[in-house]
């Protein structure tokens, strides 16, 4: 103290103090301090000065905030720093520095607060703005306790950069703020950012940015604020540019819902007040969705006042799906509005090549629709009951691949009912008649449509609940809906027809009279009903439901084409007349069938199935629950087939057991292959696969191919193929099967003839059959190479189960002059070995050129007279190659063509007859027949000379004992006897 001028100055302590208590002092309308319900235990250092009575007062100081051990009810924790100036006769409070956080926000500042002008540095960073939603409400002199519709909370996080600058009473707020998952009333943002001023009378927002969902938008803004508050009266603006922004996320910024999907692109400026909005703008609406109604694009001009939006000069285009890249896209153009209060709409609307398939609302999976639409509507009134006219037109109409044609059709809708009156504009056929819909609940459905040769494929496929149909429809008759929209369930279709004309499976079908069913959601019914064609008097009548237990109520009777039932079961081919009489009861899933089938000299063949059945009769016994065969025989490869057994179809899968019997049968499987057996088969299963089982007689083998196709079944690395099948039945279908050889059994292909016997076990599937056992040949004749060679003996053993690869071992012995060649093939059928030997004996090299030439490398040497050996050999080794080369080309044709068993070209280089020093060119033709199979004749003739003609008659007694008579090629006659005797 100074006593002269009285001048003060103190040092104070403070300690202990509640802030809970303090803000509540200091409070005022202009800073409502107190709304923060801040908390702590205050302590500060001060220095106070003044003069006299408390003049020129100031006083500065660091107060430090710490949260206390209890927190006063309704309040939150604060702790501070902060260091001050304050000076009475300015009346400004100076922060030379100031931290205040909760445990969610935090705020730094400095600067002067003075009431009547205040700069004040300002960072806030808050993770829950909900904090100041007290303080802000006070701020706007709003009543605690108002509802979110009058007075809106804010939610979310937020930051700021600014200050705040003017007087306490009303402080202006700029800087950059920045805010996350903010709420404020029905607005929500994913994030929004931009340059802000906030004062009493306006908040503005420059350089904007906003995301929602998956909408972001550039804007800027203002609203002008009464006091702090956007009161319905208020005025604002903003611009706002969008791309590609998905229009959902749009219509959730604005709390509404429409059904409306795609990418907004456009730009909007949008003005008015909080009670009465108003927005423009040109929009781009890409891949959208309309009520159902897919599209690529649409463009137009909003508009949208108060209590009214509406959309000019409106273009959207449809393309067809996959021709979104071409030409031709269906359009519609014109406006439309929507009245807010009233519901009430307005619409001046034409389009053009609609493609029909493009509206959801119309399609089903079983029965989708196709065409072009074209229309013009002209309508207005409640959205769900408007008053107009219109006309449409529908062009190349589709029901799944069928196409029923075009037709024309007139709108009116006077507010309470909307009818369409069609009429067509088919070429071949033509409908008639119109429906009527009521506009208010249920919305009530009824009409009839005449048709004239109207296709019906597409309608039984959606009326039989099937996938899948063969063949083609027309009728002449008419058609009634009646029913309720609401409930879709309740539409039943009443159809009858005066001409019913089916073609299914090449088989035609008429009616004799008029058809009428009835057809709804749960069930289809059918009136007696007679139907007459090629083989076919047919009548049928009932009901099938597909709801609840899903009965069966069908009677069938009278002649059938059995060619239907290809329509129905594609993989099965049958043709033939049946008599049938039965009744369907039950359920679908456990359908009860009972009645006859008759059927007399039909044909039925599985596709893939390499053996058909031909002239099949007998009776099919249904039984409830099991289809019984009665004396059914059948014609299978030239034999008769006798079939025995049951099919369960009662439960699911259906099961099979099937017994034939024959006595002879030709089954051609593998391919290239054909045997002759007789005996017992046996074939149970489901139609997904099953097993063939049984035991058969093998009475020949037929390799068509002769050794080629023996060399394709054995000798590979892999097990032997089947013929491929398309058939999920044939490809799981197991083998079990028992062969065993007729004692006279024999083996044949093109130039071979063997007698054999054999017992084997056919397993595996039908894609990869396997063969376990053994075939011994006992005898039996071929031709090789030009040579004919007499089997002694042979065995085939087969004993791998993974591949058809037989041990082999196979002796055959040839004539050749006075020498007997005898061959020996041994090993697995992929890595055969030969040897060979001859009697008389010769060497190696002479046994192979006897072979190859017909004579031995001496003989040749003679016979070119001991000169010119080298050629000669090599003459003859030509010949021979030129000889097979020839005659492999034109002998297998010309045997099978002429029914012969050997044909062979000789080209021969040196004439018949001639001399080593004769070369004249020449070549000779064998004809062989062999007519039985001890009975040969030969015929062998020069080209080049009509008398150089041999002919061989060769009469086997037995195996060692043979009579040859020969005419030679200079008429002479000759008869040998040939006696082979082996001595030990």
């Amino acid at each position: 103290m100074k006593l002269p001028g009285l001048e003060f100055r103190a040092q104070t302590r403070v300690d202990g103090v509640r802030v809970a208590q303090v803000l509540p002092a200091i409070d005022h309308r202009g800073f409502p301090i107190d709304q923060l319900h801040w908390d702590a235990i205050l302590s500060a250092d001060t220095v106070e000065t003044w003069k006299g009575a408390f003049g020129h007062f100031e006083v500065a100081g660091q107060s430090t905030w710490a949260a206390p051990e209890e927190i006063a009810p309704g309040h939150i924790p604060v702790t501070a720093l902060w260091k001050f100036t304050y000076i009475q006769d300015s009346g400004i409070l100076t922060l030379d520095s100031a931290e205040f956080d909760t445990p969610t926000n935090h705020i730094r500042a400095n600067g002067t607060l003075g009431h009547a002008n205040s700069v004040l540095q300002l960072h806030l960073e808050s993770n829950e703005l909900e904090a100041f939603n007290d303080l802000i409400e006070s701020i706007e002199e709003i009543a605690p306790g108002s509802s979110e519709e009058i007075a809106p909370r804010i939610h979310g996080a937020a930051s700021w950069n600014g200050r705040m600058t003017g007087p306490l009473s009303g402080p202006a707020f700029s800087g950059h703020a920045r805010g996350e998952r903010i709420a404020y009333g029905k607005l929500h943002l994913d994030s929004v950012e931009g340059d802000m001023t906030y004062s009493p009378s306006e908040l503005s927002v420059s350089r904007g940015h906003l995301k929602y969902g998956g909408m972001q938008s550039d804007f800027e803004g203002t609203l002008d604020l009464d006091h702090w508050s956007f009161r319905p009266e208020n005025e604002w603006t903003a611009e706002a540019n969008l791309e590609k922004v998905p229009v959902t996320s749009v219509l959730a910024l604005a709390g509404e819902s429409y059904p409306v999907e795609g990418l907004l692109t456009g730009q909007f400026h949008g003005r008015g007040t909080r009670a009465e909005t108003a927005l423009t703008g040109l929009f781009d609406l890409a891949d959208g969705k309309v009520y159902g109604l897919t599209f690529n694009r649409l463009r137009g001009q909003l508009n949208v006042q108060p209590g009214e939006a509406r959309i000019s000069d409106a273009e959207l285009r449809v393309f067809a799906p996959g021709k979104e890249a071409g030409r031709g896209a269906g359009i519609i153009t014109g406006s439309l509005g929507y009245q807010f209060a009233s519901k009430n709409i307005s619409a001046d609307l034409v389009g053009a090549a609609l493609p029909l398939d493009n509206i959801e609302k119309i399609q089903s999976e079983r029965f989708p629709i196709f065409g072009q639409l074209t229309f013009r509507i002209k309508a207005s009134g409640p959205y769900n009951a408007p008053t107009g006219d219109g006309s449409i037109r529908v062009v190349d109409f589709r029901v799944g691949q069928e196409i029923i044609g075009s037709f024309d059709g007139d709108l009116h809708s006077d507010g309470r009912i909307a009818k369409l009156e069609l009429h067509s504009a088919m070429t071949n056929g033509g409908l008639s008649g119109g429906y009527s819909l009521g506009l208010s609940d249920p919305y009530p459905l009824s009409g009839k449509v005449s048709l004239q040769n109207i296709t019906l494929d597409p309608f039984l496929l959606t009326a039989l609940h099937m996938q899948h149909i063969t063949g083609h429809g027309t009728a002449d008759g008419d058609v009634a809906v009646e029913g309720n929209l609401k409930h879709p369930e309740s539409l039943v279709v009443n159809a009858s027809f005066t001409r019913l004309l089916l073609n299914y499976a090449n088989v035609q079908l008429e009616n004799s009279g008029p058809v009428r069913f009835r057809s709804s959601k749960d069930e289809i019914s059918v009136e007696p009903a007679t139907f007459h064609g090629t083989d076919t008097n047919l009548q049928l009548g009932g009901s099938v439901r597909f709801t609840g237990r899903r009965t069966l109520n069908f009677n069938l009777n009278g002649a059938l084409d059995l060619r239907l039932l290809s329509g129905f079961v594609p993989d099965l081919e049958a043709r033939g007349p049946a008599q049938i009489n039965a009744v369907f009861e039950g359920t679908l899933d456990r359908p009860r069938v009972t009645g006859k089938v008759h059927i007399d000299n039909a044909q039925a063949r599985a596709i893939d199935f390499p053996t058909g059945l031909s002239g099949i009769k007998g009776d099919l016994i249904f039984d409830a629950s099991r289809l019984f065969f009665e004396n059914v025989t059948a014609q299978v490869g030239g034999g008769t087939l006798n079939l025995t057994g049951s099919v369960y179809y009662a439960d699911r899968p259906m099961r099979f057991d099937i017994s034939a019997h024959t006595e002879s049968a030709r089954i051609r499987y593998p391919e290239g292959m054909s045997w002759q057996v007789a005996g017992n088969l046996r074939l149970t299963g489901t139609p997904d696969g099953g097993t063939l089982s049984g035991r058969i007689h093998v009475e020949r083998v037929n390799l068509s191919q002769g050794l080629e196709t023996a060399g394709a079944l054995f000798g590979g690395n892999q097990g032997a193929a089947g013929p491929s099948s398309g058939s999920t039945f044939l490809r799981n279908l197991q083998f079990d099967v028992e062969a065993v050889s007729t004692p006279d059994a024999r083996m044949e292909w093109p130039n071979a003839e063997l007698e054999a016997e054999a017992n084997l076990r056919i397993r595996g599937s039908w894609d990869h059959p396997i063969l376990l056992g053994h075939i011994h040949v006992l005898s039996g004749d071929l031709y090789f190479h030009g040579s004919r060679y007499r089997v002694a003996r042979g065995d085939l053993n087969f004993a791998n189960p993974f591949q058809l690869n037989p041990d082999i071992n196979v002796e055959a012995t040839t004539t050749i002059q006075q020498y007997e060649i005898t061959l020996n093939f041994s090993g697995p059928a992929n890595k055969l070995s030969l040897s060979y030997r001859s009697d008389p004996p010769l060497p190696s090299n002479d046994i192979v050129t006897l072979l190859a030439l017909g004579q031995t490398s001496t003989e040749a040497e003679v016979r070119s007279g001991g000169t010119g050996s080298g050629s000669q050999s090599a003459s003859s080794g030509a010949s021979a190659l030129l000889s097979e080369a020839i005659s492999s080309q034109l002998g297998g044709r010309l045997e099978r063509l002429f029914g012969i068993t050997r044909f062979r070209v000789d080209p021969g280089l040196a004439g018949v007859g001639s001399t080593g020093s004769e070369q004249n060119a020449a070549a000779r033709v064998t004809v062989e027949q062999q007519f039985t199979r001890n009975l040969t004749i030969t015929y062998v003739s020069n080209v080049s000379s009509t008398q150089q003609q041999i002919i061989q008659v060769e009469y086997n007694v037995n195996r060692n004992v043979s009579v040859v008579a020969l005419r030679d090629q200079n008429g002479t006659f000759g008869i040998d006897v040939k006696i082979k005797k082996r001595f030990q």
